[in-house]
Protein backbone atom coordinates (compact mmCIF):
# COMPACT_ATOMS: atom_id res chain seq x y z
CA UNK A 1 0.00 0.00 0.00
CA UNK A 2 1.89 2.93 -0.88
CA UNK A 3 2.43 5.83 1.48
CA UNK A 4 -0.55 7.84 0.84
CA UNK A 5 -2.90 5.11 1.25
CA UNK A 6 -1.38 4.81 4.48
CA UNK A 7 -1.53 8.37 5.45
CA UNK A 8 -5.25 8.31 4.53
CA UNK A 9 -6.01 5.24 7.05
CA UNK A 10 -4.44 7.25 9.61
CA UNK A 11 -6.24 10.08 9.13
CA UNK A 12 -9.46 8.30 9.18
CA UNK A 13 -8.80 6.91 12.13
CA UNK A 14 -7.04 9.57 13.99
CA UNK A 15 -10.20 11.98 13.34
CA UNK A 16 -12.34 10.06 15.85
CA UNK A 17 -10.07 11.32 18.59
CA UNK A 18 -9.16 7.68 19.13
CA UNK A 19 -6.02 6.67 17.72
CA UNK A 20 -2.39 8.48 16.72
CA UNK A 21 -0.56 7.61 14.07
CA UNK A 22 3.30 7.37 13.32
CA UNK A 23 3.79 6.61 9.82
CA UNK A 24 7.65 5.34 11.04
CA UNK A 25 6.31 2.63 13.60
CA UNK A 26 3.23 1.23 14.93
CA UNK A 27 2.23 3.82 17.74
CA UNK A 28 -0.95 4.47 18.94
CA UNK A 29 -2.75 6.02 21.76
CA UNK A 30 -6.37 4.67 23.00
CA UNK A 31 -8.82 6.00 24.82
CA UNK A 32 -9.43 3.65 27.99
CA UNK A 33 -12.83 3.03 28.49
CA UNK A 34 -14.58 1.39 31.54
CA UNK A 35 -17.43 -0.78 30.92
CA UNK A 36 -20.19 2.06 31.52
CA UNK A 37 -18.88 4.19 29.03
CA UNK A 38 -17.96 1.93 26.94
CA UNK A 39 -21.59 0.39 26.42
CA UNK A 40 -22.98 3.72 26.18
CA UNK A 41 -20.76 4.25 22.91
CA UNK A 42 -21.94 1.46 21.37
CA UNK A 43 -24.89 1.12 19.74
CA UNK A 44 -24.54 -2.58 19.13
CA UNK A 45 -23.46 -5.19 21.84
CA UNK A 46 -24.05 -8.99 21.01
CA UNK A 47 -22.66 -12.31 21.67
CA UNK A 48 -22.00 -14.06 18.61
CA UNK A 49 -19.68 -16.95 16.62
CA UNK A 50 -18.09 -15.57 13.79
CA UNK A 51 -17.90 -17.47 10.90
CA UNK A 52 -16.84 -16.35 7.81
CA UNK A 53 -13.81 -13.61 7.53
CA UNK A 54 -12.75 -12.17 4.01
CA UNK A 55 -10.13 -9.24 3.19
CA UNK A 56 -10.86 -6.68 0.51
CA UNK A 57 -10.65 -3.26 -0.49
CA UNK A 58 -13.33 -0.66 -0.41
CA UNK A 59 -13.75 3.13 -1.90
CA UNK A 60 -13.62 5.35 1.84
CA UNK A 61 -12.96 8.60 2.07
CA UNK A 62 -12.47 9.03 -1.37
CA UNK A 63 -9.82 6.74 -1.44
CA UNK A 64 -9.33 2.87 -2.10
CA UNK A 65 -8.36 1.14 1.46
CA UNK A 66 -8.33 -2.02 2.72
CA UNK A 67 -11.18 -3.47 4.85
CA UNK A 68 -11.77 -6.92 6.35
CA UNK A 69 -15.48 -8.44 6.39
CA UNK A 70 -16.62 -10.36 9.16
CA UNK A 71 -20.00 -12.44 9.18
CA UNK A 72 -21.11 -13.62 12.86
CA UNK A 73 -23.52 -15.87 13.70
CA UNK A 74 -25.63 -13.77 17.10
CA UNK A 75 -26.61 -15.77 19.75
CA UNK A 76 -27.63 -12.84 21.67
CA UNK A 77 -28.17 -9.26 21.35
CA UNK A 78 -27.79 -7.27 24.33
CA UNK A 79 -28.50 -3.54 22.86
CA UNK A 80 -29.73 -2.56 19.46
CA UNK A 81 -31.56 -4.34 16.73
CA UNK A 82 -29.02 -6.97 15.42
CA UNK A 83 -29.56 -9.28 12.80
CA UNK A 84 -29.07 -12.89 13.14
CA UNK A 85 -26.55 -13.29 10.82
CA UNK A 86 -24.59 -9.95 11.05
CA UNK A 87 -21.92 -8.36 8.33
CA UNK A 88 -19.89 -5.61 8.83
CA UNK A 89 -16.62 -4.16 7.70
CA UNK A 90 -13.11 -2.98 9.87
CA UNK A 91 -10.57 -0.71 8.17
CA UNK A 92 -7.42 -2.71 7.61
CA UNK A 93 -6.24 -6.15 7.20
CA UNK A 94 -5.74 -9.00 9.77
CA UNK A 95 -1.76 -10.04 10.61
CA UNK A 96 -2.73 -13.29 10.17
CA UNK A 97 -0.43 -14.21 13.41
CA UNK A 98 2.32 -14.04 11.19
CA UNK A 99 5.99 -13.25 13.07
CA UNK A 100 7.77 -10.39 12.21
CA UNK A 101 10.80 -10.19 10.53
CA UNK A 102 13.87 -8.94 12.24
CA UNK A 103 13.95 -5.54 12.66
CA UNK A 104 9.80 -5.24 11.57
CA UNK A 105 7.18 -4.13 13.42
CA UNK A 106 5.01 -6.20 15.77
CA UNK A 107 1.74 -6.04 17.42
CA UNK A 108 1.68 -8.21 20.22
CA UNK A 109 4.34 -10.51 18.51
CA UNK A 110 2.62 -10.60 15.08
CA UNK A 111 3.67 -8.59 11.92
CA UNK A 112 2.27 -5.21 11.38
CA UNK A 113 2.00 -4.74 7.34
CA UNK A 114 0.83 -1.63 5.44
CA UNK A 115 -2.30 -3.14 5.09
CA UNK A 116 -3.00 -4.04 9.03
CA UNK A 117 -4.19 -1.25 11.30
CA UNK A 118 -2.35 -1.75 14.86
CA UNK A 119 -4.88 -2.05 17.52
CA UNK A 120 -7.79 -3.02 15.37
CA UNK A 121 -9.32 -6.12 16.85
CA UNK A 122 -8.80 -9.25 14.58
CA UNK A 123 -11.13 -12.36 14.97
CA UNK A 124 -11.39 -15.89 13.17
CA UNK A 125 -13.44 -18.32 12.26
CA UNK A 126 -14.94 -20.17 15.54
CA UNK A 127 -14.82 -17.86 17.51
CA UNK A 128 -16.98 -16.26 20.01
CA UNK A 129 -16.72 -13.05 21.06
CA UNK A 130 -19.03 -10.35 23.02
CA UNK A 131 -18.18 -7.07 20.83
CA UNK A 132 -19.21 -3.75 21.23
CA UNK A 133 -19.59 -1.97 17.64
CA UNK A 134 -19.56 1.79 17.23
CA UNK A 135 -22.32 2.99 15.01
CA UNK A 136 -21.00 2.47 11.18
CA UNK A 137 -19.16 5.53 10.24
CA UNK A 138 -17.81 7.00 6.77
CA UNK A 139 -21.21 6.70 4.69
CA UNK A 140 -22.30 3.73 6.73
CA UNK A 141 -19.05 1.45 5.42
CA UNK A 142 -17.55 0.05 8.28
CA UNK A 143 -17.20 -0.09 12.46
CA UNK A 144 -15.01 -1.32 14.97
CA UNK A 145 -15.11 -2.05 18.90
CA UNK A 146 -15.30 0.80 21.24
CA UNK A 147 -11.78 1.48 22.08
CA UNK A 148 -10.63 -0.46 19.34
CA UNK A 149 -9.35 -4.20 21.24
CA UNK A 150 -11.34 -2.63 24.36
CA UNK A 151 -14.62 -3.69 22.89
CA UNK A 152 -13.89 -7.02 21.78
CA UNK A 153 -13.76 -10.03 24.33
CA UNK A 154 -13.03 -13.56 23.48
CA UNK A 155 -14.87 -16.27 25.09
CA UNK A 156 -13.33 -19.28 26.38
CA UNK A 157 -15.03 -22.49 27.99
CA UNK A 158 -13.19 -24.26 30.61
CA UNK A 159 -12.98 -27.94 30.99
CA UNK A 160 -15.67 -27.39 34.20
CA UNK A 161 -17.88 -26.46 31.40
CA UNK A 162 -17.63 -22.71 32.23
CA UNK A 163 -17.54 -19.91 30.33
CA UNK A 164 -15.29 -16.78 30.41
CA UNK A 165 -15.04 -13.33 28.81
CA UNK A 166 -11.54 -11.58 28.20
CA UNK A 167 -10.43 -8.87 25.75
CA UNK A 168 -6.88 -8.51 24.72
CA UNK A 169 -5.83 -6.70 27.79
CA UNK A 170 -7.31 -8.94 29.67
CA UNK A 171 -9.95 -6.77 31.20
CA UNK A 172 -7.59 -3.85 32.34
CA UNK A 173 -9.50 -0.71 33.94
CA UNK A 174 -13.20 -2.13 32.91
CA UNK A 175 -14.38 -0.97 36.30
CA UNK A 176 -11.23 1.56 37.18
CA UNK A 177 -11.21 3.33 34.09
CA UNK A 178 -12.24 7.25 34.37
CA UNK A 179 -14.73 8.59 32.36
CA UNK A 180 -13.14 10.03 29.68
CA UNK A 181 -15.64 11.92 28.68
CA UNK A 182 -16.68 10.78 24.64
CA UNK A 183 -19.98 9.70 25.69
CA UNK A 184 -20.04 9.58 29.18
CA UNK A 185 -18.84 12.20 32.36
CA UNK A 186 -18.59 11.29 35.99
CA UNK A 187 -21.97 12.74 36.99
CA UNK A 188 -23.48 10.75 34.56
CA UNK A 189 -22.14 7.20 35.93
CA UNK A 190 -25.24 4.87 37.00
CA UNK A 191 -23.49 1.34 37.74
CA UNK A 192 -20.03 1.91 37.76
CA UNK A 193 -17.73 4.85 39.80
CA UNK A 194 -14.03 4.55 39.33
CA UNK A 195 -13.12 6.84 42.33
CA UNK A 196 -15.26 4.99 45.05
CA UNK A 197 -13.86 1.84 46.67
CA UNK A 198 -16.11 -0.20 45.61
CA UNK A 199 -16.65 1.02 42.41
CA UNK A 200 -19.63 -1.00 40.95
CA UNK A 201 -23.20 -0.66 41.82
CA UNK A 202 -25.06 -3.29 44.63
CA UNK A 203 -27.04 -5.27 42.02
CA UNK A 204 -26.75 -8.56 43.67
CA UNK A 205 -31.00 -8.05 43.52
CA UNK A 206 -30.28 -8.21 40.26
CA UNK A 207 -28.37 -11.91 40.66
CA UNK A 208 -25.16 -10.19 40.09
CA UNK A 209 -22.09 -10.50 42.55
CA UNK A 210 -20.81 -7.07 42.16
CA UNK A 211 -18.07 -7.83 44.47
CA UNK A 212 -17.13 -11.01 43.11
CA UNK A 213 -16.68 -8.87 39.54
CA UNK A 214 -14.52 -6.19 41.07
CA UNK A 215 -12.08 -8.60 43.11
CA UNK A 216 -11.29 -10.55 40.00
CA UNK A 217 -8.37 -10.18 37.82
CA UNK A 218 -8.31 -11.25 33.83
CA UNK A 219 -11.07 -13.23 32.65
CA UNK A 220 -15.05 -12.72 33.72
CA UNK A 221 -18.01 -15.45 34.50
CA UNK A 222 -19.54 -15.01 31.13
CA UNK A 223 -23.04 -15.11 32.26
CA UNK A 224 -22.55 -12.12 35.00
CA UNK A 225 -20.73 -10.14 32.60
CA UNK A 226 -23.58 -9.77 30.42
CA UNK A 227 -25.89 -9.47 32.98
CA UNK A 228 -23.94 -6.50 34.22
CA UNK A 229 -24.21 -5.33 30.70
CA UNK A 230 -27.70 -5.81 31.25
CA UNK A 231 -28.15 -3.64 33.88
CA UNK A 232 -26.00 -0.77 32.44
CA UNK A 233 -27.98 -0.66 29.32
CA UNK A 234 -31.10 -0.34 31.64
CA UNK A 235 -29.72 1.98 33.56
CA UNK A 236 -29.21 4.75 31.29
CA UNK A 237 -33.16 4.18 29.44
CA UNK A 238 -31.87 1.83 26.76
CA UNK A 239 -33.98 -1.00 25.52
CA UNK A 240 -32.88 -4.52 25.85
CA UNK A 241 -31.34 -6.15 22.90
CA UNK A 242 -33.47 -8.03 20.29
CA UNK A 243 -32.45 -10.40 17.76
CA UNK A 244 -33.78 -10.06 14.39
CA UNK A 245 -34.17 -12.42 11.31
Amino acid sequence: MSKARIGMLAVVIAGFGLVGFQSSEAHHMVLRFNLEEMTATADRIFLGKCVAVEEGEDTIAQGTLPVTTYTFEVERAIKGRVPRLLTFQQLGHTTKGKLAKQGGMTMHGRAVTPESFHGMSEYAVGDRQVLFLIPNYLGGKVTYPVGLYQGAFLVSTMPSGDELARNSINNLGLFTAPYNGWKLKAEDARVVFPDRDQPLLDLSSGGINTESLVRKRGSLPLDQFLGLVDQIVAAHGGEKGVVIQ
